[in-house]
């Protein structure tokens, strides 16, 4: 019985485990490329420098997925122990970056393993194990595949807050100003209404003591 019960708790986490990075992945791919109209070009090609900037900057992340994903499927059919070393230092890759997470003023872990000097390291591994293999033409396959992708996002997709409001939020807008508005023409009825109770009070002759 005992048994058995850890079996199912333990079958359980790992479901809500799945479920969750499901959502989390669909969260981010809705992120990355969420409508058609969030995709448009840009005025000219200064704004379209600018966008693209701002874009590497914010799906930074979301790039260096889809190049490791391009770069995983490129060396599956020949390289496979590349892939697992690969997907081994990836797997090293999110731990220290759960570990930021988790301790975000770390002292150790800002100081002696900074960011930059963590990705650095992590390139040269890359680097160096795909030379030792020989897939410097697959690296260079998945490169000419997603950069292409990478500088069309960047360059055509729009910043969400230039984006008009939805019909929801317009009409709550809209219900909650109609609010107001009824509020301040009922202070300003009461104002008028008692204006003259306080002018007629003001005006009207004290009696003598």
């Amino acid at each position: 019985m005992g048994a058995a019960g850890a079996i199912r708790r333990a079958a359980a986490s790992a479901a809500d485990r799945a479920c969750a990075g499901a959502r989390g992945f669909r969260r981010a791919l809705a992120r990355f490329a969420p409508r058609p109209s969030a995709f448009g070009p840009a005025a000219d090609a200064e704004a379209a420098a600018v966008r693209a900037v701002r874009n590497l900057r914010t799906f930074r992340f979301h790039y260096a997925v889809l190049q490791w994903a391009l770069l995983l499927a490129s060396l599956a059919p020949r390289h496979r122990a590349s892939v697992v070393f690969l997907m081994a230092a990836s797997k090293g890759l999110l731990v220290y970056g759960g570990l930021l997470k988790a301790f975000p003023n770390s002292a150790l872990l800002r100081r002696l393993l900074d960011r930059r000097l963590v990705a650095a390291v992590f390139l040269a591994l890359v680097l160096a194990d795909i030379v030792a293999a020989g897939a410097v033409a697959n690296l260079l396959a998945a490169l000419a595949a997603g950069v292409p992708i990478v500088v069309l996002h960047a360059s055509f997709r729009v910043r969400d807050d230039l984006e008009g409001p939805s019909p929801e939020a317009a009409a709550e807008n809209g219900k909650g100003g109609d609010e107001a508005a009824a509020v301040v023409e009922k202070k300003e009825d009461g104002d008028v209404e008692a204006g003259p109770t306080r002018r007629s009070m003001a005006a009207s002759p004290r009696s003598p003591k």
